[in-house]
């Protein structure tokens, strides 16, 4: 939903020249209307977003057709991951292409704007980078010690290879970049350290939709504890089975929203876990589950920000997560919420046991939690993101002038 948002609230102010996108279906327009329900016109919602105008869209079906097709017939990681970098070097080529005639300001997302920023500096055009999550220097150090550590569990990972030229590429946008934006601190930090000047970093946190999202008093017989994310090592999936796999709290269930990355985790577990299988659902339909949990947990490796995290906070829920995320950004340690060590599982069990053994103290640090998230909706991110896009115009021109 990122892009989405950030295009809405260019629009809301009358600044949106050009929403360029691989692909995007209008599903109000007629000739979309024979589209009968199911998973086809499932998969196009994702891709459709009624506040926006459709005539400021501009897509480019075809290579994202081929890249679909190219990451399901993929039989490794390395080459889903070769589809996903030719498939953003095509739509950056594409883009720098017609630049000229799809506005005076290029935001791009990391991977897909290199081109994009090159001809953006021959015209004289501010460049804005999007961070959506840590970078991938980091990404590689961070996943391939954990491929050492729990090599069972390493054809589950994601975002933990990128050839040399695909790094080089990264780097050279940050460089051409005028600003950087990013949702936590934590990706920040990751391109502090990489060598991206602190001045130049931005960091927005997202919002949340505050009515799908709410508190119940309605809750699953059994203690349940929500997972709302992809199934994958790289948000540390399997730390949170090995916690559950103890049996501390009798009866616990977890509620899995996800679809595994490669191999499938839980299948290593299903003994000892009880699991509900829930796929891709709704955000409406999400909303309605986690309401009914008892806890969200998220041991992630590495984030640019976890909307699960605000998500869970805004219904009420006590979310246990770790500093690779938006967890540090938003949770003050055992107020309202907890943060733990990366690859602890002995603290995820001892939070776990305090939520279980605590329910009147875990109500009031879910309650807490909403109230940390409250003034973080939808339509505040569009504001400060509006905001702070002005701002880096105004010194872009400025510096030209």
């Amino acid at each position: 939903m990122g892009i989405f948002e950030q295009s809405l609230a260019l629009e809301e102010r009358g600044w949106l020249q050009t929403m360029a996108i691989d692909y995007y279906c209008d599903l109000q327009n007629p000739r979309f209307k024979w589209i009968p329900e199911g998973k086809i016109k499932k998969l196009l919602t994702k891709r459709y977003y009624p506040p926006l105008n459709p005539g400021r869209v501009r897509t480019r079906l075809l290579p994202s057709v081929i890249t679909k097709i190219g990451i399901t017939s993929a039989r490794t990681t390395q080459n889903r991951s070769r589809w996903v970098f030719w498939h953003n070097a095509q739509f950056d080529r594409w883009v720098a292409s017609r630049l000229r005639e799809f506005g005076n300001l290029a935001f791009g997302y990391e991977s897909a704007s290199l081109r994009t920023f090159r001809r953006a500096r021959e015209l004289g055009i501010p460049r804005i980078l999007y961070q959506p999550i840590a970078c991938a220097e980091m990404a590689v150090a961070l996943l391939e010690e954990e491929k050492q550590r729990n090599p069972g569990l390493s054809e589950t990972l994601r975002y933990n290879w990128f050839p040399e030229a695909e790094l080089e590429r990264r780097r050279e946008e940050r460089r051409l970049a005028d600003a950087i934006i990013c949702a936590s601190s934590f990706t920040k930090k990751s391109l502090i350290e990489n060598g991206v000047e602190p001045e130049k970093i931005f960091v927005e946190p997202y919002g949340v939709d505050q009515t799908l999202f709410a508190p119940s008093a309605k809750k699953f017989p059994n203690f349940s504890v929500i997972w709302a994310s992809a199934v994958t090592q790289t948000k540390g999936i399997g730390y949170l089975l090995a916690a559950l796999a103890r049996e501390h709290a009798p009866q616990i269930e977890l509620e899995l929203a996800g679809f595994p990355h490669g191999a499938d985790p839980i299948a290593l577990y299903e003994d000892r876990v009880r699991v509900r299988r829930l796929g891709h659902i709704s955000h409406g339909e999400l909303g309605r589950v986690m309401a009914q949990c008892h806890a969200h947990v998220f041991p992630t490796l590495l984030e640019g920000f976890g909307r699960n995290i605000i998500e869970a906070m805004a219904s009420g829920l006590p979310v246990i997560t770790t500093p690779n995320g938006a967890g540090p950004d938003l949770i003050e340690d055992g107020v309202n919420g907890f943060i733990v060590p990366v690859r602890d599982v002995d603290a995820i069990c001892k939070k776990l046991a305090w939520i279980h053994d605590n329910p009147q103290e875990a109500l009031e640090m879910g309650q807490r939690a909403r109230v940390r998230v409250s003034s973080l909706t939808q339509s505040d991110y569009r504001t400060r993101f509006a905001n702070r896009i002005h701002e880096v115009w105004t010194k872009a021109v400025d510096k030209v002038a």
